[in-house]
């Protein structure tokens, strides 16, 4: 065989490869890419359950919590300047329904039909009552067939949509998605919670870009009562758009003279400690 017949045989075959190999490397890529997400929404997620825990499963709560979790995702810069762009970048995600949704799952109305009680703030509407729970009879409900005990679990679920930025694969796998079954397993068959493509009117339907939904769930006890009003994401405080403020970076001691500076003498009449 001649060298020239060598080096066209050579470049066939990379031109075969070439293609395979580019999908794998971008597959690669992306693949980590969703794992960051999905490993930054689980955090990001019990943050929001924890906050509607504390705040009687208030919405506006839960979103201002989930976009601090989130923002890792947009920080570009290792500062308190870095720190509060981030967080207003994700809260613009966090606020848009198409890109994200929080699902209370428990409790639930027939929860409080069963062992919902007025509000104690004085405020018109009906509370799950979460004190006294080890003294409260455990015999389920009957219409939500639960405890008082288990009613008082706060079932929350988020969803995400991810931007897909790998060239390639932000076409293939969403097209790999619509054709899958509607249902799909959890653990190693679904690693990154993304399933099949959402419906139309969940998120992701009309995001903007190419997107997958990513999906996280939490399970957290009240540390409040749960009001009716947050069954359905109503009655929640508008949330919190504003930028935060940038945490001040920690000051050299003062010098002589300064205030706290070594050489500043104790005014007369001040307590010491």
């Amino acid at each position: 065989m001649t060298a020239r017949r060598a080096g066209g045989q050579s470049t066939a075959e990379l031109l075969v490869v070439l293609p395979v190999l580019m999908l794998l490397v971008f597959g690669i890529i992306q693949a980590g890419l969703m794992y960051q997400t999905r490993a930054t929404l689980n955090h990001a997620t019990m943050l929001a359950a924890r906050a509607g825990a504390l705040h009687n499963g208030d919405h506006g709560a839960m979103r201002n919590a989930l976009a601090r979790g989130l923002a890792p995702l947009f920080a570009h810069e290792a500062s308190p300047a870095g720190y509060a762009e981030a967080v207003g970048d994700a809260m613009i995600d966090v606020n848009l329904p198409t890109i994200t949704r929080i699902e209370v799952l428990n409790p639930t109305g027939a929860a409080l039909a069963d062992f919902g009680r007025n509000r104690l703030d004085g405020v018109n509407g009906r509370e799950l009552p979460d004190d006294t729970l080890h003294y409260r009879s455990t015999a389920a409900g009957a219409q939500s067939q639960l405890s008082v005990q288990d009613a008082n679990l706060l079932h929350v679920r988020v969803t995400y949509c991810m931007r897909l930025i790998v060239p390639l694969i932000d076409r293939m796998l969403p097209a790999a998605l619509a054709a899958a079954p509607a249902t799909t397993g959890a653990g190693m068959r679904n690693p990154f919670g993304i399933g099949a493509a959402p419906p139309p009117t969940a998120p992701c339907g009309t995001a903007p870009g190419r997107r997958v939904a990513v999906r996280s769930e939490a399970i957290l006890r009240m540390q409040s009562p749960f009001f009716e009003a947050n069954l359905n994401g109503g009655g929640s405080t508008p949330p919190d758009t504003e930028t935060p403020p940038v945490p001040e970076e920690p000051g050299e001691p003062g010098g002589p003279g300064e205030p706290g500076g070594p050489g500043e003498p104790e005014q007369p009449g001040e307590p010491t400690c």
